[in-house]
């Protein structure tokens, strides 16, 4: 594994981060961008993923970019990144999704017309050892990875509309892989979920942004799914992505025509008491990308694709409703695709992809959630 140093250039003016309560999406602060004698790499950053590694002080934050590589940098929960450094992923072509073993220090990466799933030893920070795995030959196309609480088991959906369940060995790679068609429930799903509570856990599956269904499983003790439904409703108008409470409770359906929809989820995985929270005049929403709760289940943070403003919400009644959802706007952010949450004791940070000028955006939230008064951008210069 070729390994790239870089440097790392922090803005200098941080982009000033403002709630947009009246609807005014307005941006205020200036950014500054590095001097034009100093060229850029277009990374395009549009897939990030935190990994917390054993005896670290700081967490690392991955970053997957366009060009096939990946930027690993360090974060101290105040949303700024420092150490960074670029690997190149042997082997890898047109990756469109990453996944951290937290247990393993493992990272996958899901590439388009393969038939495996790239393999990395990322234990120590920087990758080594990357291998496809074909499961054995279980895996056709996967569209979408996902782990249990414990990193064990790896789902992943396929493209011929089939589900592979494999287990997980210590070095992060995939054994015993079983194919099930989960009793013909899934159509061409893109993303797959896993939410655990008092039941166990149950698997969700979106079916494609133009399939207003989605389909949910109990899961057996090994982990294969054994009662599979596929749920429709009026409120999954256009389901593009899902997270759920800590406490396994409630599953938050983002549409990618603008509403979240939260709903109770029971003990054979329906979905029931579905409550949709609309973009109005305000539009807090506006394209949806992706959701993110924090660990104790009382904000919920959304990024948008067609305003380029992030939207912090409240969870209320347990986690029922959404409540005083408000949009920010930072300059320069643009053409957004994924966020991730940082949380760290005593502190937090969200991190966002923009892919207008290369960037990624660290914001410190306050103790409730909220955002600070800037958010902190970095780039990464030629040496």
């Amino acid at each position: 594994m070729k390994k790239v140093a870089i440097a790392l250039i922090a803005i200098a003016s941080a982009a000033t981060l403002v709630g947009c309560s009246d609807g005014g999406g307005g941006s205020s602060g200036n950014a500054a961008v590095p001097s034009e004698d100093s060229p850029t790499y277009f990374y395009g950053p549009k897939n990030l993923a935190v990994h917390k590694i054993a005896g670290a002080p700081d967490a690392l934050l991955r970053i997957l970019n366009e060009n096939d590589t990946l930027t690993t940098c360090a974060s101290n929960g105040m949303g700024e990144l420092s150490n960074c450094g670029i690997d190149e992923l042997d082997g890898a072509d047109v990756v469109h999704q990453m996944v951290v073993n937290p247990r393993t220090g493992s990272v996958y990466f899901l590439q388009d017309s393969t038939d495996s799933v790239l393999v990395c030893d990322g234990a120590r920070g920087a990758l080594s050892s990357c291998k496809p795995s074909t499961g054995g030959g279980a895996f056709k196309d996967p569209s979408s990875l996902a782990l249990n609480d414990t990193g064990t088991v790896a789902y992943a959906t396929n493209e011929d509309d089939t589900l592979t369940v494999c287990q997980v060995l210590g070095d992060g790679g995939f054994s015993s892989c079983t194919v099930t068609d989960v009793n013909g429930a899934l159509d061409t799903p893109v993303q797959v979920g896993l939410a655990s509570g008092d039941y166990g856990t149950h698997a969700f599956f979106l079916n494609g942004e133009t399939k207003s269904m989605i389909t949910g499983c109990t899961l057996a003790p090994g982990g294969m799914p054994s009662a599979c439904q596929a749920q429709s409703n009026e409120l999954f108008t256009a389901p593009a992505t899902m997270a759920f409470s800590p406490n396994g409770k409630y599953a938050y359906i983002g549409n990618v025509d603008d509403s979240i929809v939260a709903c109770r989820i029971g003990n054979d995985a329906s979905l029931s008491a579905c409550v949709a929270t609309e973009a109005g005049e305000q539009e807090i929403f506006a394209g949806i990308q992706k959701i993110a709760v924090d660990a104790d289940g009382t904000n919920l943070y959304a990024v948008s694709a067609r305003n380029s403003r992030v939207t912090h919400c409240k969870l209320k009644n347990g986690g029922a409703e959404l409540s005083d959802c408000n949009p920010y706007s930072i300059e320069g952010f643009m053409l957004t695709t994924d966020l991730a949450l940082n949380e760290n004791l005593g502190s937090a940070s969200l991190f966002l992809t923009s892919l207008y000028n290369d960037t990624v955006y660290g914001c410190a939230l306050e103790p409730n959630g909220g955002f600070g008064e800037s958010c902190v951008g970095t780039r990464f210069m030629e040496q």
